[in-house]
């Protein structure tokens, strides 16, 4: 594989590139097709081995509308992104808080008008992130288990639940094996009890059917009716929870 740049490419404007103009990378391989991939602010082009350069450039050119949109996207998801800082804001139970530290000896998390309050003793940054990883994982061990284990029951197949875990992790919200291991993100917390509930389904379901068939769709609708509301919200604001 080899790589060049095309610098600069102009292939529109918006807010963030009101020029138009950014680094565009072209990675070469035995390819078949033109592709482009957009990442952390870099558009990537994936081009077959002889593909001329004005014949990429042609491409990323028609396809400039697009690539603006999804730039803009990537800067509004980073401008939105969770980091547990004074001041910066946090996507609550699908409402935005002010995050205020707040010194004293008992370490703890608080909900006031309109602000989510890290309480601790000399706090900071780490210290505030470590509290509200502990409050989020208190409230994941008291919902979810409880949750989870009730609906297994309702569908009959609390026999082949062995194990529910949490844990933080960087792409996934839910996880199911074929051995009954049920395994749920626990930064889900942060979102409505309702976008919880289906994540609970969704996993669940899968102890009776291990795929995403039509049956397993039918499943699921039948514990979550608005089951496809709650997938595409949580699509579009997925961003917001992980730190």
């Amino acid at each position: 594989m080899s790589r060049s740049k095309i610098l600069p490419l102009t292939v529109g404007r918006s807010k963030q590139y009101p020029s138009g103009h950014f680094d565009c990378e072209i990675l070469r391989s035995k390819r078949k097709t033109l592709s482009i991939h957009i990442k952390h602010n870099r558009v990537e082009v994936r081009s077959p081995l002889r593909t001329k350069q004005a014949d990429i450039e042609l491409f990323v050119a028609t396809n400039r509308e697009w690539i603006v949109q999804r730039l803009d996207e990537e800067n509004r998801h980073f401008e939105e992104s969770l980091r547990i800082e004074k001041g910066r804001k946090i996507f609550y139970r699908a409402r935005e808080l002010d995050i205020v530290f707040q010194q004293g000896r008992k370490e703890r998390v608080m909900l006031g008008k309109g602000q989510f309050i890290i309480q601790g003793h000399k706090l900071n940054v780490r210290k505030a992130e470590v509290q509200v990883s502990d409050f989020l994982i208190e409230k994941a061990n008291g919902y979810l288990m409880h949750r989870t284990r009730a609906l297994a029951e309702f569908l009959k197949v609390g026999h082949k639940l062995n194990n529910i875990r949490l844990k933080k992790t960087k792409t996934k919200w839910g996880h199911c094996t074929s051995t009954g291991v049920i395994q749920f993100n626990w930064l889900i917390m942060l979102a409505p009890y309702s976008i919880i509930d289906y994540m609970i389904a969704h996993e669940v379901c899968h102890l009776v059917h291990m795929d995403h068939s039509k049956k397993y769709w039918k499943l699921v609708a039948s514990v979550c009716p608005e089951y496809a509301y709650y997938m595409d919200w949580l699509k579009r604001h997925e961003h917001r929870f992980w730190f």
